[in-house]
């Protein structure tokens, strides 16, 4: 009876520490569940005072914001006016905005959805699905999963095409994806190099294996499931959606004035959407549940997990990569899958966190820049959720390795065999340089930087989170190098004609010679006429040839500088017409090339005159062959 006595008292106080111990577990769960639910409870005061000083610092006219989270929209409102003429408000339930690349996630669903019914191999080569063929450049064959990772490989382009503002011209999707083809520029699977073309082309298979228009198939499969009421692919909107749209706006002449409605019909899989905050919010929720939202579904439970699953990173040691069409980041120690999009006046981004089933929606008119949007998420992320900065020592050993880093590096995504090429004239490269400090010092990208190694090949910010990767593709030395921040942009070394030196250090210097020819003979045009027959011929066709690679230069540095982003919706005649000139300047460069041939015959020259003609001459032989590289030389449109 004692016996049993002791070991009742004994189960008693082993139940009640065993209590004690779930009750202060429980209790320090649900504080920390309340202080996290306090801080998003006062989520608006936070959104409001980030919103508004953006608005005012980066004179920002129009936003719009949802945030979810538990499946439920927690946070909505509109900033600034859908309309300043009328002075309309803008409204988070019905106002819309073009969310640009952030329509690509609708795309991405749809080819799920496809997938998931059996009718779409997310492994088979992509011309099976086409009325058309992609070139077969490389032995492998562009897939569906090189096009949701921006793996296919495929060359930048959209100069010319890819933007309008006519409601009637343009060709369809069907038309443009056959018309515009890129060039491949790698074997697919191997570099991560964006592309509109791609998604595109993912909308066009969606329409061509469901047997309906791309925009009516998202309209009936994914945003009438979600009750996504004020959402639309079409271009133009209907007359009812667009009483809703928000109106895009630039400064002219010391005030905004109403710009016309953005057409991108031609790749609009890619980044034709017009949608409000809360729309989207439904389209978060609605991922944030694996599929589902109030009981209807868009994707089953499995595919959506597979879809937000990694897909292609250029290093396992990364957070970063690409998942099936989504991009994955991390801000402060969370994984967020989302993607940002950008028109000409609207800049958006989305970003969802699973773990803690948060979802962020943000959408700016802005013709300014986009760096509110680039912003906004990371500030939330680190004002609720801070995580300490660990701090890094550079180690000692680095400036024995840290010249195989060293160098100028460019992004995949670029043009090669069209005339947008030469707009990569004025684009900057990454540069990369070692310090005294054993770091490196990356700048270009934003500003300028300094990474500590720490792990082969793997460097951090020194005092931030960021990081980057270099990998050797080739397996002699270093040749690519990925920012974390950026998994859909890989990055090679320049091509040696692409450096700074060759595309404008050596420019400049020639222009600069070729204006010294002109000015020259202003002051010497007398003493020209007096020179014999071949030296004058050669004099005046170096003064021709001067003249006219300085005029094709100005002019067409002029017209793309006047024109700017103005270019991707059409080419100007203005600068059909300039095209001319670099033909007639590479023409006037043999003609010279055979007058200094002459004149050496004719033993008319001094030597110092030879030297200085023959420089004269080798300057327009190299401005030829610069036309030629940049795809300047003929009317290399598309």
């Amino acid at each position: 009876m004692q016996v049993h006595q002791k070991i009742s008292s004994g189960a008693q106080f082993f139940a009640l520490c065993s209590l004690l111990l779930i009750t202060l577990l429980v209790s320090i769960l649900t504080s920390a569940q309340a202080s996290a639910q306090e801080q998003l409870d006062n989520i608006d005061t936070y959104i409001d005072g980030t919103i508004e000083a953006q608005m005012i610092l980066e004179d920002i006219p129009a936003v719009t914001v949802s945030v979810v989270k538990d499946g439920k929209l927690i946070f909505s409102k509109g900033y600034g006016l859908a309309d300043i003429e009328e002075q309309e408000p803008v409204n988070a339930e019905t106002s819309l905005f073009r969310i640009g690349s952030t329509s690509k996630l609708f795309t991405w669903t749809a080819v799920m959805q496809l997938h998931e019914k059996g009718q779409l191999d997310l492994n088979a080569d992509v011309n099976q699905y086409l009325d058309f063929k992609i070139p077969a450049t490389y032995e492998q064959p562009i897939t569906l999963r090189h096009i949701l990772s921006h793996t296919a490989g495929f060359e930048d382009g959209g100069l010319g095409y890819l933007i309008h503002y006519f409601p009637d011209k343009g060709p369809e999707l069907a038309d443009a994806m056959e018309m515009y083809i890129p060039t491949r520029v790698n074997p697919p699977g191997e570099v991560s190099s964006y592309s509109n073309y791609a998604t595109a082309l993912a909308g066009l298979i969606v329409q061509n294996v469901s047997g309906i228009p791309f925009n009516q198939y998202v309209e009936e499969n994914i945003f009438a499931p979600l009750n996504m009421k004020y959402a639309s692919f079409n271009e133009p909107l209907s007359d009812s959606m667009d009483e809703h749209m928000v109106k895009g706006y630039t400064r002219e002449l010391g005030k905004f004035a109403e710009q016309p409605f953005e057409m991108i019909n031609a790749f609009g899989p890619a980044g034709g959407a017009s949608a409000s905050a809360d729309a989207m919010a439904k389209f978060m929720i609605a991922h944030l549940n694996n599929g589902e939202f109030n009981g209807n579904r868009i994707l089953e439970e499995e595919t959506a997990e597979r879809m937000h699953s990694l897909l292609f990173t250029a290093d396992e040691r990364l957070s970063g990569g690409m998942a099936h069409g989504f991009y994955i980041t991390d801000y402060n120690g969370h994984r967020i899958i989302g993607h940002g999009g950008d028109t000409m006046q609207f800049h958006t981004d989305l970003a969802i966190e699973k773990d803690q089933n948060i979802g962020i929606f943000v959408s700016y008119m802005s013709t300014v820049s986009n760096a509110a949007r680039n912003n906004f998420v990371k500030q939330i992320y680190d004002h609720y959720f801070p995580q300490p900065l660990e701090q890094l020592s550079p180690p000692s050993d680095f400036s024995e390795r840290a010249d195989k880093y060293a160098g100028s590096y460019t992004f995949w995504r670029r043009n090669v065999s069209s005339i947008e090429k030469a707009l990569g004239i004025m684009g900057g490269s990454i540069d990369v340089v070692p310090t005294e400090e054993n770091t490196l010092m990356v700048g270009g990208l934003n500003d300028t930087r300094q990474f500590v190694e720490v792990d082969d090949n793997l460097f951090r910010q020194v005092d931030g989170t960021e990081k980057i990767t270099f990998v050797s593709r080739s397996g002699d030395g270093i040749d690519t190098m990925y920012f974390e921040s950026y998994p859909f942009m890989g990055m090679e070394r320049t091509p040696t004609f692409e450096t700074g030196l060759f595309k404008l250090l050596l420019p400049t210097f020639i222009l600069l010679l070729f204006l010294q020819v002109v000015i020259s003979w202003f002051y010497q045009r007398k003493h020209y006429k007096t020179l014999p027959s071949a030296n004058r011929s050669l004099v005046y066709s170096a003064l021709w040839m001067s003249l006219s690679h300085l005029v094709a230069v100005i002019l067409l540095v002029g017209i793309v500088l006047g024109y700017q982003d103005a270019l991707y919706s059409g080419i100007p005649f203005i600068l059909k017409a300039a095209l001319v000139l670099p033909i007639i300047a590479v023409l006037l460069t043999l003609f010279s090339i055979y007058t200094y041939v002459q004149r050496i015959k004719a033993g008319e020259a001094s030597t110092l005159s030879q030297i200085y003609y023959g420089v004269v001459l080798l300057a327009g032989v190299y401005m030829a062959f610069y036309y030629y590289y940049w795809n300047i030389l003929g009317w290399n449109y598309y």
